[in-house]
């Protein structure tokens, strides 16, 4: 029999456990698959039925659902994307008994897992948008391909930080729990960085959040651009949020299992 590798156990792995976490969130029943998008759905259908109240917070030249919807995609694919790792080594811990599955591989699955539901929640509202008849015309289809591939893989090293830290310091988890209501209105959600009054700017642009949704901003939208997104800054909170994650893990990968 052929020894496989190393790799090969962990592509195994995360397929494995990708497939049990569309089992246990969708189930055996079809309705289930209804209960994967009802949240974004109840919240497109609030904005819709808003519609006529909220002509007033129009930005000239875009929908202002649109906007608010896009935005709210990319904020909770990042909250849950993080939610998710960050609870992941916890809530695993009996999978951990099986010497092929380590902690690291559940991780990979549970990003991959909300990635693809978030990819079909997406196609939901983009037939939603078109069939309500909003303004969904793209600016740059790449550059939004981009900044939503880029938040990813930010969202998946601060999860990786933040699932190790979890383990250890069972204090940290309720402190993520309240950074995300204040993280909600400081990521220009709700409206754009060109729109604050320039003190203000320059304090919320220290947020990394707000870069990648400024990107998203001026990719998706033509009357809006991407003047503010510093490229560099949006780099270092990639990399050293997951560099450090993976080296933590690394040095602590055997006290997770045993915790």
């Amino acid at each position: 029999m052929k020894k496989r590798s190393s790799f090969a156990i962990f592509k195994s792995s995360i397929f494995a456990l990708f497939l049990r976490d569309m089992y246990d969130s969708v189930g055996i029943k079809k309705i289930g698959y209804f209960w994967l998008f009802f949240d974004i759905l109840f919240v497109v259908l609030i904005f819709v039925a808003l519609r006529g109240y909220i002509r007033g917070i129009d930005i000239p030249g875009l929908d202002f659902i649109v906007f608010l919807t896009i935005n709210l995609m990319a904020f909770y694919f990042f909250k849950s994307t993080v939610k998710l790792i960050t609870n992941s080594l916890s809530t695993s811990k009996n999978l951990f008994d099986y010497k092929q599955v380590k902690p690291i591989d559940v991780i990979f699955a549970k990003f991959l897992f909300n990635f693809f539901i978030r990819i079909l929640a997406t196609f939901v509202l983009i037939f939603v948008g078109y069939y309500f008849e909003f303004d969904m015309q793209v600016n740059d289809f790449n550059l939004v391909l981009l900044s939503v591939v880029w938040l990813g893989i930010f969202s998946l090293g601060i999860g990786i930080l933040s699932a190790v830290l979890a383990t250890f310091f069972d204090f940290y988890k309720k402190m993520y729990g309240y950074m995300m209501l204040p993280l909600l209105f400081t990521s220009a959600v709700f409206y754009t960085v060109g729109s604050l009054p320039p003190k203000l700017r320059e304090i919320i642009l220290y947020n990394p959040i707000v870069h990648f949704m400024e990107m998203l901003h001026g990719s998706y939208f033509y009357v809006l651009d991407t003047y503010y997104v510093d490229y560099m800054y949006m780099t270092y909170w990639t990399i050293i949020p997951f560099f450090i994650g993976l080296f933590l893990y690394t040095k602590s990968e055997k006290n997770i299992i045993a915790s």
